[in-house]
């Protein structure tokens, strides 16, 4: 589990979906989830790089600090039991809709999966638990939300779900931030919208879009 948080943190540090801050965790147990340390290169990222922190932000395993936002991981997991994988991530299409006030549309089929994605309206660190409690609730049961001028959060039943995800928020963005610069987009009606769930929300749709990142580190 470790080495794929690893090539996850790492594919989305290739495809430009986080920078030197972003980060990823996989739960543990019912009370532990591994996360990348708050000073590690991602784009360099090794296993030796992964600690384990409790849900209130104590070290279980390993001696590196963990990301100052590691609340946004324990919260969610606190909330979230159908959860298993929480990334945030610093993607610039999606942060640039939420930079000016622009509501993220279904513009692209996997896009569709994300559903209505809400927006979390500050744009500051989620570095408390009351920010992180508060974060959890803007997701609810949903699969991602938007962090004002900030980044995105994704959660899934596993690391590769969550990637995909994580992929599909930014490329639906792109798509629709493009589309934008010559009129107004088409977004997918709600029986299209319907039809895509129905038949893209699959765990082999999501391992194909992780294998395609994954070539791309080889």
């Amino acid at each position: 589990m470790k080495q794929q948080l690893v090539d996850a943190i790492r594919m989305l540090e290739r495809a430009e979906y986080i920078d030197h801050n972003g980060h990823c965790s996989a739960r543990r147990d019912g009370n532990s989830f591994y996360i990348n340390s708050g000073a590690s290169v991602r784009g360099a990222l090794t296993v030796d790089d992964v600690v384990t922190l409790d849900l209130d932000g104590n070290l279980v395993e390993g001696s590196a600090r963990p990301p100052l936002e590691f609340h946004i991981h324990s919260e969610i997991y606190r909330a979230r039991p159908d959860v298993n994988a929480v990334f945030h991530t610093h993607p610039k299409w999606s942060t640039f809709l939420t930079m000016v006030g622009a509501t993220f549309k279904p513009v692209y089929a996997q896009g569709v999966l994300l559903g209505e994605i809400p927006l979390m309206d500050s744009p500051l660190s989620v570095n408390t638990k009351p920010m992180g409690e508060k974060l959890a609730a803007t997701l609810g049961r949903g699969p991602a939300a938007l962090l004002k001028a900030h980044g995105v959060v994704v959660v899934g039943t596993d690391i590769v779900e969550c990637f995909a995800l994580a992929a599909y928020v930014e490329e639906n963005a792109y798509r629709q931030y493009m589309a934008m610069q010559i009129g107004d987009p088409y977004i997918f009606t709600e029986a299209e919208q319907k039809a895509c769930r129905e038949k893209l929300w699959s765990a082999n749709l999501f391992r194909k879009t992780w294998d395609h990142y994954y070539s791309k580190l080889q």
